[in-house]
């Protein structure tokens, strides 16, 4: 018999950018009723190792979001540090040789999907993160990305994105795997065993999420890729670059 899991497929902690300490995550995953949470902070697996070791009943899926040559991918299953900045096909391939999973968030979201449908069919990824709570328009991308990963025939996964405790859980994946393990999750996902539910954060958080997001924008590398998307639309109409 299949075990029935929700688990928050996004979650980040004071290890990266979250307001969020481990023990607060932790303790907000168990008191919304989840039966894990996969911690997926940039560039450090500190959050996911003491989450372990604090975590009692919950599971946790270690993870990263990682920064490479063509945007983020997000890590599932992984136990050791995907460097920044790899070429992509490199960052994915490291994934799988840990057994991990690799999902592309937010892939039709203007200058943080920059992958092109043409590019995913030809790149390894195991699916898409089709709902993030926290994003603006979350219900308007979700359509977009959902329709993307049925074309693509990809499993899909929803997360929350979460950069505060508060909004843990407000979007998860239900996983049907055949019992709580790590590895029988992630097979459950490969078998696209898995349904997701989707709640967009409180607007407060998602305010706070777009001010992240525009002083990103700000930054140099992100100056010009809006510069860039912002020529390329204009003299191809393309979404994504």
């Amino acid at each position: 018999m299949l075990v029935r899991l929700r688990i928050d497929m996004h979650v980040h902690t004071n290890y990266s950018d979250s307001t969020g300490t481990v023990e607060e995550v932790v303790e907000s995953a168990r008191s919304k009723g989840l039966d894990g949470i996969a911690i997926t902070d940039h560039d450090t697996l500190e959050g996911a190792k003491i989450a372990k070791r604090v975590q009692d009943d919950l599971m946790i899926i270690p993870g990263e979001e990682v920064k490479t040559d063509r945007g983020e991918i997000i890590a599932l299953g992984t136990n050791d540090l995907i460097p920044r900045e790899l070429r992509i096909e490199e960052a994915i391939y490291r994934v799988h040789l840990q057994h991990g999973l690799v999902f592309v968030p937010h892939p039709t979201v203007p200058l943080f999907g920059e992958l092109r449908e043409s590019e995913m069919r030809n790149l390894p990824t195991d699916g898409l993160e089709v709902f993030s709570a926290v994003w603006p328009l979350a219900n308007y991308y979700a359509l977009k990305n959902i329709a993307m990963a049925e074309k693509l025939g990809l499993p899909m996964i929803a997360g929350s994105d979460s950069h505060s405790p508060e909004t843990v859980g407000d979007a998860y994946t239900i996983v049907e795997a055949e019992d709580r393990s790590v590895s029988s999750i992630l097979q459950a996902i490969k078998l696209r065993r898995t349904k997701v539910y989707c709640r967009s954060s409180r607007l407060k958080f998602k305010i706070r999420m777009l001010n992240h997001t525009i002083s990103a924008l700000f930054q140099e590398e992100y100056g010009v890729k809006l510069l860039r998307w912002m020529i390329l639309r204009r003299i191809r109409g393309d979404r994504h670059i």
